[in-house]
């Protein structure tokens, strides 16, 4: 019973199938669109503020850096200093 019932519907979905595939393929079709109105998004401005904004980033990132290092090198040049004068020599 449990076949004859799948078999039907597998029948009825292949009927529907067959009825409604013209109907895609008419749905698939293109046409040229001429003289539509177009949105443009002024993309050159986007990308630029992109590019500028991380480049900025870079260079901050990179002069924080440079900063930091030039601390750590005071520091380590004091250090030494420091370790020259207490330390005696032979």
């Amino acid at each position: 019973m449990r076949m004859k019932i799948r078999a039907r519907v597998a029948l009825a979905l292949a009927a529907a199938l067959t009825w409604v595939a013209p109907a895609l393929a008419l749905a698939q079709q293109f046409e040229k669109v001429s003289g539509a109105a177009r949105e443009e998004l002024p993309a050159a401005r986007f990308v630029a503020a992109a590019y500028s904004f991380i480049w900025i980033a870079v260079v901050l990132y990179v002069v924080s850096i440079a900063r930091g290092l030039g601390k750590v090198r005071k520091d380590l040049d004091e250090l030494k200093n420091k370790l020259e004068r207490s330390s005696p020599r032979p």
